[in-house]
Protein backbone atom coordinates (compact mmCIF):
# COMPACT_ATOMS: atom_id res chain seq x y z
CA UNK A 1 0.00 0.00 0.00
CA UNK A 2 0.99 3.45 -0.51
CA UNK A 3 2.52 5.47 1.69
CA UNK A 4 0.07 8.47 1.37
CA UNK A 5 -2.65 5.89 1.65
CA UNK A 6 -1.38 4.36 4.82
CA UNK A 7 -0.55 7.95 6.33
CA UNK A 8 -4.44 9.27 5.44
CA UNK A 9 -5.53 5.91 7.51
CA UNK A 10 -3.45 6.88 10.56
CA UNK A 11 -4.56 10.22 10.37
CA UNK A 12 -8.51 9.21 9.88
CA UNK A 13 -8.15 6.41 12.44
CA UNK A 14 -10.41 7.91 14.98
CA UNK A 15 -12.70 9.13 12.52
CA UNK A 16 -12.77 4.99 10.81
CA UNK A 17 -12.96 3.76 14.50
CA UNK A 18 -15.93 6.16 15.05
CA UNK A 19 -17.78 4.65 11.57
CA UNK A 20 -17.18 1.21 12.19
CA UNK A 21 -18.64 0.90 15.35
CA UNK A 22 -21.75 3.08 14.51
CA UNK A 23 -21.91 0.67 11.53
CA UNK A 24 -22.00 -2.09 13.96
CA UNK A 25 -23.91 -0.92 16.50
CA UNK A 26 -26.82 0.21 13.54
CA UNK A 27 -26.61 -3.49 11.99
CA UNK A 28 -29.71 -5.01 13.07
CA UNK A 29 -28.23 -8.58 12.40
CA UNK A 30 -25.88 -8.09 14.86
CA UNK A 31 -26.06 -9.50 18.35
CA UNK A 32 -27.61 -7.52 21.21
CA UNK A 33 -24.95 -8.12 23.52
CA UNK A 34 -21.86 -6.10 20.81
CA UNK A 35 -23.90 -3.08 20.97
CA UNK A 36 -22.95 -2.13 24.39
CA UNK A 37 -20.86 1.30 23.54
CA UNK A 38 -18.23 0.86 26.01
CA UNK A 39 -17.21 -2.73 24.99
CA UNK A 40 -17.54 -2.11 21.16
CA UNK A 41 -15.39 1.07 20.91
CA UNK A 42 -13.17 -1.08 23.19
CA UNK A 43 -12.65 -3.73 20.61
CA UNK A 44 -13.30 -1.32 17.75
CA UNK A 45 -10.38 1.32 18.38
CA UNK A 46 -8.12 -1.80 18.84
CA UNK A 47 -9.28 -3.15 15.91
CA UNK A 48 -8.14 -0.03 14.05
CA UNK A 49 -4.85 0.36 15.68
CA UNK A 50 -4.00 -3.47 14.40
CA UNK A 51 -5.45 -2.56 11.05
CA UNK A 52 -3.17 0.18 11.42
CA UNK A 53 0.03 -2.28 12.52
CA UNK A 54 -0.92 -4.24 10.05
CA UNK A 55 -0.98 -1.88 6.82
CA UNK A 56 2.15 -0.08 7.91
CA UNK A 57 4.05 -3.43 8.54
CA UNK A 58 2.76 -5.15 5.66
CA UNK A 59 2.18 -8.43 7.44
CA UNK A 60 -1.81 -9.39 8.82
CA UNK A 61 -0.59 -11.12 11.70
CA UNK A 62 -1.48 -8.15 13.76
CA UNK A 63 -5.43 -8.14 12.35
CA UNK A 64 -5.81 -11.95 12.84
CA UNK A 65 -4.58 -11.63 16.36
CA UNK A 66 -7.22 -8.48 16.72
CA UNK A 67 -10.00 -11.49 14.90
CA UNK A 68 -9.26 -14.03 17.66
CA UNK A 69 -8.98 -12.12 20.48
CA UNK A 70 -12.73 -10.79 18.97
CA UNK A 71 -13.73 -14.55 18.52
CA UNK A 72 -12.85 -15.18 21.74
CA UNK A 73 -15.34 -12.58 23.88
CA UNK A 74 -17.64 -14.04 21.17
CA UNK A 75 -17.73 -17.30 22.35
CA UNK A 76 -17.80 -16.19 25.84
CA UNK A 77 -20.55 -14.13 25.42
CA UNK A 78 -22.32 -16.71 23.46
CA UNK A 79 -22.16 -14.64 20.50
CA UNK A 80 -22.46 -17.24 16.75
CA UNK A 81 -19.07 -16.83 14.70
CA UNK A 82 -20.75 -14.69 11.46
CA UNK A 83 -21.21 -11.89 13.66
CA UNK A 84 -17.61 -11.97 14.08
CA UNK A 85 -17.49 -12.23 10.66
CA UNK A 86 -19.64 -9.10 9.72
CA UNK A 87 -18.03 -7.26 12.32
CA UNK A 88 -14.76 -7.99 9.99
CA UNK A 89 -16.28 -7.24 6.75
CA UNK A 90 -17.51 -4.13 7.70
CA UNK A 91 -14.36 -2.38 7.60
CA UNK A 92 -13.40 -3.04 3.71
CA UNK A 93 -16.41 -0.68 2.66
CA UNK A 94 -15.03 1.78 4.99
CA UNK A 95 -11.39 1.68 4.18
CA UNK A 96 -12.34 2.22 0.42
CA UNK A 97 -14.41 4.82 0.89
CA UNK A 98 -11.56 6.61 3.03
CA UNK A 99 -9.12 5.87 0.27
CA UNK A 100 -11.19 6.80 -2.59
CA UNK A 101 -11.49 10.27 -1.48
CA UNK A 102 -10.95 12.52 -5.18
CA UNK A 103 -8.35 14.86 -2.69
CA UNK A 104 -6.63 11.98 -1.81
CA UNK A 105 -3.21 10.46 -3.43
CA UNK A 106 -3.06 8.20 -4.72
CA UNK A 107 -5.88 6.13 -5.24
CA UNK A 108 -6.22 2.76 -3.82
CA UNK A 109 -5.26 0.33 -7.17
CA UNK A 110 -5.73 -3.09 -7.62
CA UNK A 111 -2.55 -3.82 -5.18
CA UNK A 112 -4.38 -2.38 -2.65
CA UNK A 113 -7.98 -4.18 -3.15
CA UNK A 114 -5.79 -8.05 -2.95
CA UNK A 115 -3.83 -6.75 0.26
CA UNK A 116 -7.27 -5.63 1.95
CA UNK A 117 -8.52 -8.93 0.81
CA UNK A 118 -5.97 -10.67 2.23
CA UNK A 119 -5.61 -8.94 5.27
CA UNK A 120 -9.45 -9.34 6.02
CA UNK A 121 -9.71 -12.70 5.19
CA UNK A 122 -6.55 -13.88 7.34
CA UNK A 123 -8.65 -12.02 9.74
CA UNK A 124 -11.97 -14.24 9.17
CA UNK A 125 -9.87 -17.89 8.93
CA UNK A 126 -8.31 -16.80 12.66
CA UNK A 127 -12.05 -15.93 14.00
CA UNK A 128 -13.60 -18.87 12.89
CA UNK A 129 -10.32 -21.39 13.49
CA UNK A 130 -10.24 -19.30 17.54
CA UNK A 131 -13.91 -19.78 18.20
CA UNK A 132 -13.73 -23.72 16.76
CA UNK A 133 -10.66 -23.90 19.22
CA UNK A 134 -13.07 -22.62 21.92
CA UNK A 135 -15.74 -24.71 21.27
CA UNK A 136 -13.76 -28.00 20.89
CA UNK A 137 -12.11 -27.29 24.71
CA UNK A 138 -15.58 -26.54 25.89
CA UNK A 139 -16.78 -29.97 24.91
CA UNK A 140 -14.13 -31.22 26.34
CA UNK A 141 -14.29 -29.90 29.47
CA UNK A 142 -18.06 -30.42 29.21
CA UNK A 143 -17.41 -34.28 28.49
CA UNK A 144 -14.83 -34.23 31.67
CA UNK A 145 -17.85 -32.46 33.80
CA UNK A 146 -19.82 -35.69 32.75
CA UNK A 147 -17.49 -38.37 33.56
CA UNK A 148 -16.80 -36.85 36.28
CA UNK A 149 -20.01 -36.72 37.36
CA UNK A 150 -20.51 -40.46 36.98
CA UNK A 151 -17.47 -41.01 38.58
CA UNK A 152 -18.62 -39.74 41.76
CA UNK A 153 -21.90 -41.17 40.84
CA UNK A 154 -20.97 -44.53 40.47
CA UNK A 155 -18.67 -44.23 43.93
CA UNK A 156 -21.75 -42.89 45.62
CA UNK A 157 -23.41 -46.65 44.81
CA UNK A 158 -20.42 -48.29 45.48
CA UNK A 159 -18.31 -46.44 48.21
CA UNK A 160 -19.19 -46.12 51.82
CA UNK A 161 -18.62 -42.15 52.39
CA UNK A 162 -17.43 -42.33 55.53
CA UNK A 163 -14.31 -44.96 55.66
CA UNK A 164 -14.10 -44.78 51.44
CA UNK A 165 -13.61 -48.85 51.50
CA UNK A 166 -16.79 -50.18 49.65
CA UNK A 167 -20.16 -50.29 50.78
CA UNK A 168 -22.97 -53.21 51.78
CA UNK A 169 -24.38 -53.04 48.39
CA UNK A 170 -21.10 -53.93 46.75
CA UNK A 171 -20.74 -56.39 48.67
CA UNK A 172 -23.26 -58.52 48.18
CA UNK A 173 -22.45 -57.90 44.32
CA UNK A 174 -19.10 -58.53 45.00
CA UNK A 175 -19.83 -62.21 47.18
CA UNK A 176 -21.70 -63.65 44.21
CA UNK A 177 -19.67 -62.88 41.51
CA UNK A 178 -16.59 -64.44 44.23
CA UNK A 179 -18.69 -67.60 44.17
CA UNK A 180 -19.11 -67.85 40.56
CA UNK A 181 -15.68 -67.35 39.55
CA UNK A 182 -14.45 -69.54 42.46
CA UNK A 183 -16.95 -72.23 41.29
CA UNK A 184 -16.09 -71.95 37.55
CA UNK A 185 -12.21 -72.22 38.05
CA UNK A 186 -12.28 -74.82 40.95
CA UNK A 187 -10.94 -72.64 43.80
CA UNK A 188 -11.91 -71.68 47.51
CA UNK A 189 -12.09 -68.45 49.46
CA UNK A 190 -13.15 -66.67 52.58
CA UNK A 191 -15.75 -64.12 53.68
CA UNK A 192 -15.33 -62.36 56.67
CA UNK A 193 -17.14 -60.27 58.90
CA UNK A 194 -15.43 -57.87 61.47
CA UNK A 195 -17.92 -56.08 63.65
CA UNK A 196 -17.83 -53.87 67.11
CA UNK A 197 -18.57 -55.72 70.17
CA UNK A 198 -19.99 -52.68 72.13
CA UNK A 199 -20.87 -50.20 69.02
CA UNK A 200 -23.97 -50.01 70.81
CA UNK A 201 -23.17 -48.92 73.81
CA UNK A 202 -20.65 -46.79 72.20
CA UNK A 203 -23.02 -44.84 70.64
CA UNK A 204 -25.05 -44.36 73.34
CA UNK A 205 -22.62 -43.40 75.74
CA UNK A 206 -20.54 -41.24 73.59
CA UNK A 207 -22.31 -40.31 70.11
CA UNK A 208 -22.08 -40.83 66.38
CA UNK A 209 -18.78 -38.47 66.57
CA UNK A 210 -17.12 -41.34 68.36
CA UNK A 211 -18.65 -44.58 66.89
CA UNK A 212 -17.54 -42.91 63.44
CA UNK A 213 -13.89 -42.18 64.44
CA UNK A 214 -13.80 -46.22 65.56
CA UNK A 215 -14.97 -46.96 62.35
CA UNK A 216 -12.44 -45.05 60.38
CA UNK A 217 -9.57 -46.25 62.05
CA UNK A 218 -10.88 -50.06 61.63
CA UNK A 219 -10.32 -49.10 58.06
CA UNK A 220 -7.45 -48.34 58.28
CA UNK A 221 -6.58 -51.46 60.06
CA UNK A 222 -8.13 -53.49 57.62
CA UNK A 223 -6.57 -52.03 54.78
CA UNK A 224 -3.13 -52.07 56.23
CA UNK A 225 -3.40 -56.02 57.22
CA UNK A 226 -5.43 -57.03 53.33
CA UNK A 227 -3.32 -57.29 50.06
CA UNK A 228 -4.61 -55.17 47.20
CA UNK A 229 -6.72 -58.47 45.63
CA UNK A 230 -8.54 -58.61 49.06
CA UNK A 231 -12.22 -56.95 49.12
CA UNK A 232 -12.99 -54.41 52.00
CA UNK A 233 -16.60 -53.42 53.03
CA UNK A 234 -17.93 -51.07 55.52
CA UNK A 235 -21.46 -52.45 55.91
CA UNK A 236 -23.06 -50.08 58.71
CA UNK A 237 -23.05 -50.27 62.11
CA UNK A 238 -19.56 -50.77 63.22
CA UNK A 239 -19.56 -54.14 60.77
CA UNK A 240 -17.34 -54.60 58.00
CA UNK A 241 -17.07 -57.70 55.56
CA UNK A 242 -13.82 -59.51 53.87
CA UNK A 243 -13.51 -61.15 50.74
CA UNK A 244 -10.57 -62.82 50.71
CA UNK A 245 -9.71 -64.56 47.29
CA UNK A 246 -7.83 -67.54 46.72
CA UNK A 247 -7.59 -68.21 50.79
CA UNK A 248 -8.47 -70.88 52.67
CA UNK A 249 -9.81 -70.77 56.01
CA UNK A 250 -6.61 -71.47 57.87
CA UNK A 251 -4.60 -68.13 56.23
CA UNK A 252 -8.15 -66.49 56.48
CA UNK A 253 -8.18 -67.01 60.70
CA UNK A 254 -4.29 -65.92 60.77
CA UNK A 255 -5.55 -62.80 59.27
CA UNK A 256 -8.91 -62.49 61.29
CA UNK A 257 -6.82 -62.56 64.42
CA UNK A 258 -3.92 -60.30 63.55
CA UNK A 259 -6.80 -57.79 63.16
CA UNK A 260 -8.64 -58.45 66.02
CA UNK A 261 -5.40 -58.32 67.81
CA UNK A 262 -4.49 -54.63 66.11
CA UNK A 263 -7.82 -53.65 67.01
CA UNK A 264 -7.43 -54.18 70.74
CA UNK A 265 -4.67 -52.60 70.97
CA UNK A 266 -5.42 -49.70 69.32
CA UNK A 267 -5.90 -46.33 71.70
CA UNK A 268 -9.17 -44.39 69.97
CA UNK A 269 -9.59 -40.71 71.16
CA UNK A 270 -13.12 -39.14 71.17
CA UNK A 271 -13.09 -35.96 70.80
CA UNK A 272 -15.28 -35.06 73.79
CA UNK A 273 -12.96 -37.57 76.22
CA UNK A 274 -9.54 -36.11 77.76
CA UNK A 275 -8.16 -39.71 77.52
CA UNK A 276 -7.59 -42.49 74.78
CA UNK A 277 -10.12 -45.36 75.55
CA UNK A 278 -9.76 -49.24 73.92
CA UNK A 279 -12.42 -51.36 71.95
CA UNK A 280 -12.40 -54.78 70.60
CA UNK A 281 -14.28 -56.73 67.65
CA UNK A 282 -15.25 -60.00 67.06
CA UNK A 283 -14.81 -61.83 63.33
CA UNK A 284 -17.15 -64.09 61.84
CA UNK A 285 -15.08 -66.43 58.83
CA UNK A 286 -16.63 -68.46 56.10
CA UNK A 287 -15.19 -70.62 53.55
CA UNK A 288 -16.01 -71.47 50.07
CA UNK A 289 -16.87 -74.12 48.77
CA UNK A 290 -17.00 -76.12 52.89
CA UNK A 291 -19.38 -73.77 54.39
CA UNK A 292 -22.03 -73.03 51.40
CA UNK A 293 -21.57 -73.16 47.48
CA UNK A 294 -24.24 -70.43 46.80
CA UNK A 295 -23.98 -66.58 48.27
CA UNK A 296 -27.01 -66.89 50.02
CA UNK A 297 -25.71 -69.68 52.08
CA UNK A 298 -22.23 -67.99 52.52
CA UNK A 299 -23.87 -65.07 53.81
CA UNK A 300 -26.03 -66.85 56.37
CA UNK A 301 -23.04 -69.06 57.84
CA UNK A 302 -20.82 -65.73 58.06
CA UNK A 303 -23.45 -64.15 60.01
CA UNK A 304 -23.58 -67.44 62.56
CA UNK A 305 -20.40 -67.63 63.29
CA UNK A 306 -20.31 -63.87 63.89
CA UNK A 307 -22.94 -64.07 65.98
CA UNK A 308 -21.04 -67.05 67.87
CA UNK A 309 -18.07 -65.04 68.41
CA UNK A 310 -19.61 -61.82 69.33
CA UNK A 311 -21.11 -63.97 72.26
CA UNK A 312 -17.67 -64.61 73.69
CA UNK A 313 -16.45 -61.36 72.54
CA UNK A 314 -13.16 -60.03 71.61
CA UNK A 315 -12.51 -63.42 69.38
CA UNK A 316 -12.41 -65.29 65.99
CA UNK A 317 -14.83 -67.74 64.91
CA UNK A 318 -15.18 -70.19 61.83
CA UNK A 319 -18.45 -71.28 60.61
CA UNK A 320 -19.59 -74.48 61.77
CA UNK A 321 -19.21 -76.36 59.18
CA UNK A 322 -15.49 -75.72 59.15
Amino acid sequence: MHAAAIERIRTQRRTLAVQWARQIADNPGISTAWRDPDRLNKHIHNGVECLLEAITTDRVEPFAEFAARLSQEAFALQVPVHDVIRVLMSIKPLLLELLQDPTAEPRFDLATLQWLDRLISSGILEGIRRHEHHRERRAVTSQEQLEGLRDRLRRQVVVDTVTGLHNANYFAIAVRREVRRSRRFNRTFTLGLVALDEDEEVQEAWGDETVRGMTLRIAEILVRATRQVDLRASLGGGRFGLILPETPLEGAFVLAERIRQAVEQCNFAPPDLPYPMTQTVSVGLACFPQDAEDDRGLLARLEEALARARGGRNTTVAAASS
